[in-house]
């Protein structure tokens, strides 16, 4: 009998066994459903022997992984619509932080070690959970109620650590890394229990020295003989796709605050120039975004750090916008924390934008868009008398026209020689162990 037809045949019975006996029915019903046996190998390094370089997009888990993350994000900037003095910006930015962290430390890890693995499966599966309750939290702590959100955060710290030391355990060539990683995220994960044991001001103390810790451990990648290959494509991809989630997010914010007022001249005219600035935004990421010039650590340090502020800056805005759109129906001004947030926000994207490692731009290129981000920041100032109708397209104005200029003085971007494949699941075991 042929090798396929015998993996298939259901096992013999024993003599007098019972054709419903457990272990026979799980051999028939693997056999008729064709399931495969779970896996549990070790992580492997997809990025070695060159593999850094294949070009690669997102998996669907991957995907679905950013969805739930970008929630705790939309999450964080719904709160700050309800909480939105210049003292709840502040607690969003302290709160953003860590969210955005955990999210940049699982997508470094799944590009470097994703597979079809069961463990790493539930892993991220865990990871999707626990965020929810991290999203579930982010209100809350917002208004100071940090207990629940330092308990989810610290969750999802142990699950990193664990992921972390078991790839260090299998895998020689990341030891040196992965075991400062370990040495500082664990410390910083201390410091982030520690702080249950506190309260007031001196918490967010104990979280900012936690994410001086974690900045610390993330840097050690900069040192000779501890970097780890990273994919640049595939990185780029996961940082396109989540700025475009966070973007989809603020869209469905505006339309949400369409709905509370009456339809009005003042408020379509404020919800369309809103559409407009996140649209402007998008291109103006678009325009830099450069996946060859991720060409090294030091590259893909700078891009990693440019986004942060990038997304808080489109999360922080989308919650001006919201808090603009319904004061258009009433005809008046809005305060200095929604001010700070909108107007302030865009202004953040755009220096942050404008740091990005990109070959297309030119320091012309880069000087328009630091011209852009101070106009736009100067509004915060003039919204204090100009009401949201005049002031909104007024940004709006300020961010095509820069984007205009930007566009005669960006330089071409060479050809890459590659084509964009399409997105698919992750591949064979082939492609997991770097073999030809």
């Amino acid at each position: 009998m042929p090798a396929a037809v015998r993996a298939a045949a259901p096992e013999p019975m024993t003599p007098g066994a019972s054709p419903l006996s457990r272990p026979a029915l799980l051999a028939s019903v693997r056999a008729r459903a064709g399931l495969r046996a779970v896996r549990l190998s070790p992580p492997r390094l997809r990025t070695a022997d060159g593999h850094d370089r294949d070009e690669r997009s997102a998996s669907w888990v991957e995907l679905f992984f950013d969805l739930v993350f970008a929630g705790a994000v939309g999450q964080l900037a719904g709160a700050l619509q309800d909480h939105p003095a210049l003292g709840g910006l502040a607690r969003f930015a302290m709160l953003f932080t860590p969210i955005w962290w955990l999210w940049v430390m699982f997508t470094f890890y799944a590009d470097r070690h994703e597979s079809e693995d069961t463990a790493h499966r539930a892993a991220f599966l865990s990871a999707m959970l626990l965020c929810v309750a991290l999203a579930a939290s982010a209100p809350r702590a917002l208004s100071g109620e940090t207990t629940g959100f330092v308990i989810a955060f610290s969750c999802l710290r142990g699950l990193q650590l664990a992921l972390y030391a078991r790839a260090r355990h299998y895998l020689p060539a990341t030891r040196a890394l992965y075991g400062r990683y370990l040495a500082s995220f664990g410390g910083g994960g201390i410091l982030w229990l520690a702080s249950l044991a506190v309260g007031g001001p001196l918490r967010y103390a104990f979280w900012a020295a936690a994410l001086l810790a974690d900045a610390a451990g993330a840097l050690e990648m900069l040192a000779p003989g501890r970097w780890v290959p990273l994919n640049p494509s595939h990185l780029a991809d996961r940082f396109q796709l989540f700025v475009l989630i966070v973007l989809g997010e603020s869209v469905a914010r505006l339309i949400s605050a369409a709905t509370l007022r009456p339809w009005s001249l003042p408020l379509a005219v404020v919800l369309a120039a809103a559409l407009l600035t996140l649209a402007a935004l998008w291109w103006a990421w678009l325009t830099v975004a450069d996946r060859q010039a991720l060409d090294g650590p030091r590259p893909i340090a700078r891009f990693t750090a440019a986004n942060l502020p990038i997304v808080a800056g489109i999360a922080a805005a989308s919650a001006g916008m919201h808090i603009a759109i319904l004061a258009a129906h009433g005809g008046g001004t809005i305060g200095d924390g929604p001010r700070a947030a909108l107007y302030g926000g865009v202004s953040v994207y755009l220096l942050a934008s404008a740091s990005l490692p990109s070959r297309s731009m030119t320091a012309p290129v880069r000087a328009w868009r630091t011209a852009t981000a101070l106009a736009a920041l100067g509004l915060v100032f003039m919204g204090a008398i100009v009401v949201p109708v005049f002031l909104v397209p007024a940004l709006t104005a300020v961010l095509v026209m820069g984007l205009a200029a930007e566009a005669r003085h960006r330089s071409p971007r060479p050809a890459t020689g590659a084509a964009r494949k399409p997105r698919s699941m992750p591949g064979t075991r082939r492609e997991y162990t770097g073999l030809a």
